[in-house]
């Protein structure tokens, strides 16, 4: 029984890891109740097998039906963009990423919800954006990466507006290249991702199928993001990239995959980010109007599914 154990323990923990690859987390506690389920059990290990196949497999597609129901449309997205860019009178500089820049520069609905909007900015501009939001009563220390960070590495931070999910992220240029960081404030998780490229290469303008003007994460490192996680919604974002104007085949077969590693952050600021000094905002001399214009995690919930399986015991 005991080598038995150990395998079903290890089934389990191959199960999980299989979906913390494709961006979905597994709740201890939810891990914690398989293992009291199927552990010390007389059934042939196959079956268990076959049993936590079904729950791993149930559970995800109940998540992905949700999905339907969670998130925001493309105009609500398109919406908090613009407001944020009308919020933004300083010479601070935002850039758009993720998946929703392909429908941007198409102008065109995705006709699928979105888990958040995320933006870029420079290590130079970070302090100067968070003071906007603050100005705004936008601002949630306990939403920033600050607040956690014993290292001090600012990973950036999300602020909520009109119930859409913000993602400010932080890049700068170093020798090697690119150096980006992410805050995932639900896991607490700082992520460095490390990009060789220049940043003409990086930050790119473009100008959408309806003549507007607009500085994006590369089209080339929208995909190669998307590429790194591998969702379904993340495949159809590529496949909406390779229409744009300023991308192609040659340019994906060229594409250097970032280096990505993760932090941990425990530490506990919450002083330090509530009590930051103001800044003086850098608000340039208004001119004419030159037209100018940052994976989700995702909470995977299995205990649903087991009841059925307690059920058919």
């Amino acid at each position: 029984m005991e080598e038995k154990n150990k395998l079903i323990i290890s089934y389990i923990e191959s199960k999980v890891k299989e979906l913390e690859e494709m961006s979905m987390y597994v709740p201890k506690e939810n891990i914690d109740k398989l293992l009291t389920i199927f552990l010390n059990r007389n059934e042939d290990l196959n079956a268990i097998k076959t049993k936590i196949d079904s729950i791993f497999n149930n559970s995800v597609n109940e998540y992905q039906k949700s999905l339907e129901k969670k998130g925001n449309t493309y105009e609500e997205i398109v919406s908090v963009y613009k407001k944020i860019e009308k919020m933004n009178k300083t010479t601070a500089k935002l850039y758009l990423k993720g998946g929703i820049v392909p429908y941007i520069l198409l102008n065109e609905d995705s006709n699928r919800r979105h888990s958040n909007l995320d933006l870029l900015c420079s290590k130079k501009d970070v302090n100067m954006i968070r003071e906007i939001f603050r100005k705004k009563k936008l601002y949630d220390p306990k939403k920033d990466s600050l607040t956690y960070t014993v290292s001090n590495i600012d990973y950036g931070f999300e602020v909520v507006i009109d119930k859409v999910k913000v993602n400010i992220s932080v890049f700068e240029e170093t020798e090697g290249g690119i150096t980006e960081y992410s805050f995932d404030c639900k896991k607490r998780i700082g992520r460095i991702k490390n990009i060789a490229a220049k940043i003409s290469d990086y930050i790119v303008p473009y100008v959408s199928s309806d003549n507007k003007k607009y500085m994006t994460l590369s089209l080339e490192f929208v995909i190669a993001d998307k590429i790194l996680t591998g969702r379904d919604k993340d495949k159809q974002d590529i496949e909406k990239a390779k229409e744009c104007n300023g991308i192609s085949a040659e340019k994906i077969k060229k594409i250097p995959l970032p280096l990505v590693k993760e932090e941990k952050l425990v530490g506990d600021n919450l002083e330090l980010t509530s009590t930051m000094p103001r800044i003086k905002l850098e608000i340039p001399k208004k001119k004419d109007d030159k037209g100018f214009i940052n994976f989700a995690t995702i909470l995977l919930l299995i205990g649903i599914v087991v009841c059925i399986i307690l059920t058919n015991k």
